[in-house]
This record gives structure tokens, sequence and C-alpha cells, in this order.
């Protein structure tokens, strides 16, 4: 049983189970409460295999056995029961199974409760994934009507990441669309939304970004749908759409050139691949690279500035004199200070170092 044992994968004798004791993980049911119980008997290879003996029997929680269990055989190396718990408590499930002359057991703890807690489902179908299901002809009704061939029915699981909805996209393409069924719509907003995440790397949560990674997966998808090539009519309308030479039959068509709408799309997604990839922090139009501006660039004396400092001899300004002694104009005494710095000062005041005293 693969989704039990955790032994040797090797090839080398498939028929091989290389332990005799294995724990399946631990089941909670309701009580009272009739469910199937299965297994899926394959061997190291993952190959299914029927055992050649076959027993089943549960254990309650006061010790007491039950042993008149008779698995069903669905297929090769899949069986089941059916069964209920009447008593709360930790149960053990056990099934004793040979292979090749071998004695395996596989062994599963139950716990029945009365009042299950509501939470999540920790298990389940996975995301991106496609099921196919298939009902062989042979499948009959109680009245002995059976299928005149097989038939294949299939679905898609929900899509993560998806960024878009196809009814965005569909009012975004119009027409061309119109024969395209919504998983394929579906599949290209999540290629385009694989995009958007690999593009972005930390992903921000600013209303901008979202908004501006949705523009990026519907322009984006919309471009991946047109380069599909589609040919395709509907026997009960009649509708036809091409994509090569802009041709829609139904009685219209679109009067515009195909190229320049795919421009325009692509233009219209380089704009937004450029916000996404800034994380938000821009707009539509605006580059990724540093912004500068001039300081003073349009005012009429531009060249004519310096260094915008100001002139010393009509604009004063302290500097520090601590290494040396001034007397302000007026002033016997020298010290340490700010002296003012303009023509004013530096004709008038007579500076004395410190050494020269």
């Amino acid at each position: 049983m693969s989704n039990c044992s955790n032994g040797n994968s090797s090839c080398a004798n498939p028929t091989q189970v290389p332990r005799k004791t294995t724990k399946v993980k631990c089941d909670c049911y309701v009580l009272n409460k009739t469910y199937k119980s299965k297994m899926l008997f394959k061997d190291s290879c993952g190959e299914l295999i029927d055992p050649a003996e076959l027993n089943v029997f549960l254990t309650r929680p006061d010790g007491t056995v039950i042993l008149d269990i008779d698995p069903v055989r669905v297929d090769l190396g899949f069986y089941y029961y059916e069964t209920s718990f009447p008593i709360l408590g930790d149960w053990k499930e056990s099934w004793l199974v040979s292979i090749n002359g071998e004695a395996i057991v596989f062994e599963k703890d139950i716990k029945v409760i009365n009042n299950p807690v509501i939470s999540a489902a920790d298990c389940g179908l996975d995301f991106n994934s496609l099921i196919v299901v298939k009902l062989f002809k042979e499948i009959s009704s109680e009245d002995g009507i059976s299928l005149n061939s097989d038939l294949f029915y299939s679905f898609s699981t929900e899509y993560n990441p998806f960024y878009c909805s196809t009814e965005m996209l569909r009012m975004e393409m119009g027409n061309w669309v119109d024969l395209v069924p919504d998983d394929t719509l579906a599949l290209a907003i999540h290629w385009s939304s694989l995009e958007a995440d690999n593009i972005t790397g930390v992903r921000p949560t600013s209303e901008r970004y979202l908004f501006a990674r949705t523009r990026f997966v519907m322009f984006d998808a919309a471009i991946k749908l047109f380069s599909m090539p589609v040919g395709a009519s509907s026997p009960s309308s009649g509708k036809q759409k091409q994509l090569g030479d802009l041709l829609i039959q139904n009685g219209g068509s679109l009067d515009f050139n195909l190229k320049q709408l795919i421009d325009e799309l692509k233009a219209e997604r380089d704009e937004w691949w450029r916000v996404v990839n800034a994380g938000g922090c821009i707009v539509p139009g605006q580059g990724l690279g540093p912004t500068s501006a001039l300081k003073g660039d349009k005012r009429a004396d531009k060249n004519q500035r310096s260094r915008e400092w100001h002139d010393p001899w009509n604009e004063p300004f302290l500097q520090p004199t601590q290494n040396s002694m001034y007397r302000a104009h007026g002033e016997k005494k020298y010290k340490h200070g700010y002296s003012g710095w303009n023509e004013y000062y530096y004709s008038s005041v007579t500076r004395v170092q410190r050494g020269g005293r």
C-alpha cells in the first residue's frame, strides 16, 4: 500500500513488501455514522497487486475484536468495506494480507467522536489539476441498459494564482472568444498570473499594485489567446472565426486590423508591466529610471548662477575663530567666538594670533 508503506522504493523485487507491520495515519469518524474504509495495495514499483490472503478486523476501545468483516474487491489491488462505529473512543483497524507467502499487517488508529469541530479541510483536490473521469461502456443500469461507448468527463480544479476573471477577459476581447470555453480562458489567465508573480518578487498589497496586476494579467492573457490558432464552427449557430486574416462569420465582421489590435494590446500590457514590476510605486507612463531636476532651470538668469552661495561682501555670515581672537568694531577687548564675514568686518577687525600676543 503505497500511501502507508515507507520502505524501499527499489524495483529489484516488485512483489517484496519491506515492512511486516505498517502504521496508517489516524482517521477521525463520527459516532453511529456509516463509512467506507478503503485500501489500495501496490508493490514497491507502484504497480497494483492483489494479496493472496486478506483478513480485516476491528478492535473496539474495550478490547473486543470484530472479525466478521468481508471486504469487497473493486479492482486489482483495490478493496473496501463498510462499517459504523457505535462506541466512542479509540478504535484500531487491521488488514492482514499475504503476498508471496509473507504476512504483512497494516494498522490504522481510528478516533470516534460525537461532536466534531468544524474546521478547514486539510486534504482534497490540489490546485491547477485536470481531473478526468472515465465511464466504461460495460456499466449498466438495473434494467440492463448499458453505455454504447466509453464516456469521458473532465474538469479543472481551482487555478491559483488567478488575478483576473473570465468575464473581464471576454469584455476586453469581445466576439473573438465567443467560441472559446471558460476553462481555456481561465488557463490563459493562470499563466499570465504566474508571469505577474515572477516579475514582481516580493508582492506588496497596495491598491495601486493590485489594480495594475489585474490590468497586466488581462492584457497579457488576451495576447496569449490571440496567438492561439483558432478555427472552429458551431453546428447549432454556424459561427466561425479565424485569427489569420481576420475572418469572422455569423452575419457580420469586425472592421479593424488584427495586427493593429494586437499592437495596442501589447502597448497596454507593457505599460502595466512596468507598474507591476515596480510594485505599484510608479504610474502608467512613468519609466523605471530615476527622475532628476535642475535647480532653477526655469529662471531667466540661470546662466548667471554660480554655486548658489551668497556674495560674502554683500551678505554677512559667521565663521568660527577658535584658533584666534578678534575685536569687533568699537570694542577694545579681543575675544574668541564667531566673526561676521563681510567687507566691513574684514577691513576693520584686527586679528591677533594666539602665538603672537
